[in-house]
Order: structure tokens, then sequence, then C-alpha cells
């Protein structure tokens, strides 16, 4: 009975682990840490992804318990302590040494710097203060403030939360913020084709 039961607790967390299941850990984790980017509607590369990292962790299942014989309830642990401080500590920063490797080459072959980010997650993933003023492209302030919160660019859709500024929004024009957005070498502007805007951004 006892032998019976093992091998079907065996079976199940071999199921669990070979579905992919704790693939989703690796990449939820590389997710996060900005390591892997997919661009919306790009679900087979979110899937070839978690198949690589299913397949990592398939094969240290199979070398914990057939290899080194050890318990599977032990080996399951070690396998989601791999999932999460393995993907922290070596997948992620090889994963980061890889696009550092690709990215000296495409500089050696004239390229530009590849980046996998959406343009705004590029531009607001900062810790800095952002003061924010946002145009129209007749040039009309559509409203400014200092950004709170940004909606991430993975579903495809732009929102922003503003903090009001401390002088009201009438007193900037166009002319000004340029101005002043090119005396700071760490300002960026983003262009919104779609929603005819133009954003620029102070930092502090």
């Amino acid at each position: 009975m006892n032998d019976e039961l093992y091998k079907l607790i065996y079976s199940i967390i071999t199921i669990l682990i070979t579905s992919g299941c704790f693939g989703y850990i690796n990449y939820n984790l590389l997710e996060k840490l900005n390591v892997v980017v997919d661009r919306p509607n790009k679900e087979t590369d979110k899937k070839q992804k978690i198949m690589i990292f299913t397949g990592i962790n398939i094969s240290l299942y199979w070398i914990l318990t057939t290899v080194l014989n050890y318990e599977i309830a032990l080996s399951i642990v070690l396998v989601l302590l791999f999932d999460v401080v393995g993907t922290i500590l070596i997948i992620a920063p090889l994963a980061k040494g890889i696009d550092y490797v690709i990215n000296i080459i495409r500089r050696i072959f004239g390229q530009s710097y590849a980046e996998n980010r959406e343009t705004r997650d590029y531009i607001f993933n900062t810790n800095k203060t952002q003061t924010l003023f946002i145009f129209g492209f007749d040039n009309k302030l559509i409203t400014c403030g200092y950004l709170d919160y940004q909606q991430s660019g993975d579903n495809n859709y732009f929102d922003l939360a503003l903090i009001p500024l401390d002088y009201p929004e009438n007193q900037y024009s166009f002319n000004q913020i340029v101005e002043e957005a090119s005396k700071h070498q760490d300002s960026r502007t983003l262009i919104d084709f779609e929603k005819k805007i133009k954003i620029y951004i102070l930092r502090d």
C-alpha cells in the first residue's frame, strides 16, 4: 500500500512539474525583474520561455530523485528553492550577461543597442522624481504633475497617475517646457502617435 501511495504521489508531482506549473514560477520572477519581456499578443514567446524553464525543472527533479535518490518531498523543496533563489541568483544574472554579450556583438557590427522593454516602461522605470507635462500635437497643455504610477506596457493600455504640481497648470506654456527640458540632460520626450500626445519628462 505504501509502495502504491508512493508511486501515486510520485506520478502526481511528476505531472505537475512536467506540465509547466513550476516553470511559471521562473517566468514570473524574471518578468518582475525585467529580465524577460514579452510584447502584447506574443503568447508563443511566453510559452517557449516557460517550456525552457519547465525543462530545467524536469532535469533537476530527475537528477534529485533518480541519480541522487533523494526523497520526493525533499526533491520538491529543492526544486522550489531553486525556482525562487536560483532564478534570482543564477538564471537572472546569466540572462542579463547573455544580453550584454549580444549587445557588444551588435555594437561591433554597427547595430544599435537592443532593448526589449516597451518604450514607456524604459522611460518611466526609474526611482528619480519625474515631472510630466502632457501636450497635444497642437502644443496645448493637457495636464501636468509628478508621476505617481504608470500602467505597465505589457497589456498595450496607457494611463498615468499624476500628483498635482504646486502651481496652476495655465502657468506652463509649450515653449517654456521645451526650453526647460533642453537644459536638463536627463530629460526625455515620449511621443505617442496613436494618442496624439507629447509627454515632456523632467527628472530630478
